[in-house]
């Protein structure tokens, strides 16, 4: 499983479950549509901590980073590579 698709199933089923949502384009803005809150934001960075092994610095939690599916997992691919 890619860090895309692992990221798009944790959102639809654990963060946004209620929109009855079954896909997400890659490329879609996920805080302008209303799919990541700011608690589901909160647990998507939980989530990417204990699943990709990583820590999500607070300065770097902003906008740009979790936009899209795109942005969230070029960020992740970013971080593992900075260790």
């Amino acid at each position: 499983m890619t860090i895309q698709e692992s990221l798009e199933k944790v959102i639809l089923n654990e963060i946004a479950g209620g929109l009855g949502k079954k896909s997400l384009d890659p490329d879609e803005n996920l805080l302008e549509q209303g799919i990541i809150d700011s608690l589901g934001l909160m647990k998507l960075v939980v989530y990417m901590e204990e699943h990709f092994d990583m820590e999500v610095p607070d300065e770097e939690i902003v906008p740009e980073n979790f936009q899209s599916l795109n942005s969230v997992a070029t960020f992740i691919k970013q971080q593992m590579q900075d260790r």
